[in-house]
């Protein structure tokens, strides 16, 4: 072990948390060549399954073994209790350490930055529901780091080793860039069930809403990807078809009154876009505004 800051492919990596997230990392790593030998986790059952999936990797049941026999460590609990980790464990000069909270900055870290470990963060832009998904789902994601110029290029060099896309993140921008990761991936997940929860009305079942609206995701993805925002976006609105609309409110208002806040926020802030686009005039774009806002109070 040592106590500098040149961090490389050599450099002994530790984990601290062995969830989707920190197992799909440390996966990921491993595959690429980085040497994961130690995790410790809150049971000490997930800090063997972990463990298990990588060779020469050690779980331990104090969490302070892992930071011992690392020289960078990845906290990757919950955000709640990354800083009671680091409060808890006793850190050498020149080791590194790094969080994987979208929402955090480093200064969650200072209690090692204050023993003379140098800090960092490192965030996978990416919803994991397990650790075989997650190590597939790596490839193209995006990375959020943050830290001072020899942790930045020891992240943005795994983060490019495992495929991913590493970008650099401010201190102040943190939340706003994590807000956007939950609207696409939490809250996309929360609309889709939305809207497979409506076949419910039509006496269909859920399942079969999820069945036939998931192979739109794809297609709606690809459009983003291939041409981008505004000319992605399609539908009623951007057709300045205000009859389908007023339709819309009628049934949603009438079937599916939990849902009808909903689709009228969304509605009127994919107004702009549609404007944006070309595709709709200012003025109808107004009359769908205002038939859209008169069903706020129904």
């Amino acid at each position: 072990m040592t106590n500098t800051q040149n961090f490389d492919k050599a450099t002994q990596i530790g984990f601290i948390g062995a969830g989707n997230v920190g197992g799909s990392l440390a996966v990921a790593m491993s595959n690429a060549g980085y040497p994961v030998t130690a995790v410790g986790s809150r049971t000490f059952a997930s800090a063997q399954t972990f463990a298990g999936r990588i060779s020469d990797c050690t779980a331990y049941e104090n969490i302070q073994e892992v930071v011992d026999r690392a020289d960078f460590v990845f906290i990757s609990t919950s955000d709640d209790a990354i800083k009671t980790v680091c409060d808890q464990v006793s850190w050498r000069e020149g080791q590194g350490v790094a969080h994987c909270s979208g929402a955090a900055s480093v200064d969650l870290l200072q209690p090692a930055v204050d023993q003379g470990a140098v800090a960092g963060a490192f965030h996978p832009l990416q919803a994991f529901n397990s650790v075989e998904n997650g190590v597939k789902a790596i490839p193209g994601v995006t990375f959020g780091i943050e830290g001072n110029d020899a942790i930045q290029s020891y992240l943005r060099g795994i983060a490019s080793d495992i495929k991913g896309i590493p970008i650099s993140l401010r201190p102040q921008d943190k939340v706003l860039y994590h807000v956007s990761g939950v609207l696409m991936g939490n809250l996309l997940a929360v609309l889709a069930s939305v809207a497979a929860s409506m076949w419910e009305k039509f006496d269909h079942t859920r399942d079969e809403g999820v069945r036939a609206l998931s192979p739109m995701m794809p297609a709606v993805s690809s459009n983003l990807d291939s041409v981008g925002v505004p000319q992605a976006v399609a539908g009623p609105y951007v057709r300045g078809d205000i009859g389908t609309v007023r339709k819309h409110l009628e049934a949603v208002s009438s079937s599916a009154p939990e849902y009808l806040a909903l689709y009228i926020e969304l509605a009127l802030v994919g107004l702009p876009f549609a404007v944006e686009k070309g595709a709709l005039a200012p003025e109808r774009s107004q009359e769908i505004k205002e038939l859209l806002e008169s069903y706020r109070s129904t």
